[in-house]
């Protein structure tokens, strides 16, 4: 089974167009009953098969189907009107269906045969009232101006269709790009949201990664120390076991900072890194030297600022050897910039040898628009400049 895309668009065009074209049949037959017409069985013959194809509508056909029904549908309007029985409301009827089920540049075409068909039974309908009044082709009404020849008609006829065709195409146009533009704000909700769910994997992931997952490596191995050492050396034992229960101490620290900040939106950034530098002072045996001096930003961004910062302080504590570390935070006009050097081992910062935590800093800061660059070489120290827009 064909499904035509242009109706997909549309759920409720199929009902819309019935209640349309049952308000146009009733509306005719109301007028053809009123005005007390001879030919009323020809009349109900007609609004009978109108009525019928009403229901018929070929939304999901294949395209000859739906072109044959919309074809179909005009010639026996035209010939209707040949016959007296005038359904003019259903032609723009059909011309706005055509619109739906063909497309618009068959319909274009469907309206033009459908114009010239319906301009010269418009001319054969004059000519046969005339003809039943006993008044010439060239009658000229006793009130108005002008006379009723061929070329006034057919030039009046003309006239109408075309203003009318040209609403209908137009409003059926306005209605299929309405219908589109709220299709695709839809989509792109949907893909904003399956996006943002993914950003806020990504960003719990990291986080994971940044806080909890160096803590919990580190205090693997101190117990894993201690297990070795337990039958041979007990002060190293009782050592390792100090150090497991700063490290265990620090997981509880890092997952309250994480729920403060969900629950908060209060967050002192010069504070929390100040903090931070004072706590791997008294923690590690390293000579830490630090200016820090941030502006107030949204706790998003100042956030982010602290996972990177403290995402280099903990590799420098994990590999870096180092026994000096300097740390710079300011800011100028258009941006801040952050500062991380030690003088350790080092490495080969050509960024095939990248572990997940430098990973983890860059994605941070290009996060926040900004750029992150490193500068190492063994046994030469590590640089690290991150620079952010504000």
């Amino acid at each position: 089974m064909y499904i035509n895309p242009v109706v997909n668009l549309l759920p409720s065009i199929t009902w819309k167009l019935r209640y349309l074209e049952w308000l146009s049949l009733t509306v005719h037959m109301v007028m053809r009953i009123t005005s007390g017409s001879n030919n009323l069985p020809l009349s109900f013959a007609f609004w009978g098969i109108f009525l019928v194809l009403s229901w018929i509508l070929p939304l999901h056909r294949l395209l000859i189907l739906r072109q044959i029904y919309v074809l179909l549908a005009i010639l026996l309007i035209v010939c209707a009107n040949f016959a007296g029985v005038s359904l003019d409301l259903l032609m723009y009827i059909y011309i706005a269906k055509s619109f739906f089920l063909i497309g618009g540049k068959k319909t274009f075409w469907t309206a033009t045969i459908a114009g010239i068909a319906w301009v010269v039974s418009e001319c054969v309908s004059e000519i046969q009232e005339l003809q039943e009044l006993n008044q010439p082709i060239d009658f000229k009404p006793p009130f108005g101006f002008g006379v009723y020849d061929l070329s006034n008609i057919a030039i009046f006829s003309l006239g109408i269709y075309i203003a009318v065709c040209a609403f209908v195409i137009l409003f059926s146009s306005a209605i299929l790009a309405e219908y589109k533009s709220r299709k695709r704000a839809e989509a792109l909700a949907e893909q904003i949201e399956i996006l943002a769910a993914d950003l806020e994997r990504i960003r719990i992931a990291r986080d994971i990664h940044d806080s909890l997952g160096h803590t919990l490596t580190n205090l693997d191995i101190q117990l894993e120390v201690a297990q070795k050492l337990r039958s041979r050396d007990l002060d190293k034992v009782f050592l390792a076991l100090d150090t497991a229960k700063i490290l265990s101490s620090q997981c509880i620290e890092d997952v309250s900072h994480a729920v403060k900040n969900m629950r908060h939106s209060q967050f002192n950034l010069n504070n929390a890194l100040t903090n931070l530098m004072e706590q791997m002072r008294s923690n590690q045996r390293l000579k830490i030297q630090w200016y820090i001096s941030l502006p107030d930003l949204s706790i998003t961004s100042s956030h982010q600022i602290y996972c990177v910062v403290k995402e280099g302080l903990i590799n420098i504590q994990k590999h870096a050897r180092a026994s000096s570390v300097y740390f710079t935070g300011k800011f100028t006009a258009k941006e801040i910039i952050l500062q991380l050097e030690d003088d350790g081992i080092g490495f080969d910062s050509d960024g095939s040898n990248y572990g997940s935590g430098l990973h983890g800093m860059k994605e941070r800061v290009q996060s926040l628009g900004g750029k992150l660059n490193i500068k190492s070489s063994p046994n030469g120290g590590t640089q690290i400049l991150a620079i952010i827009p504000q």
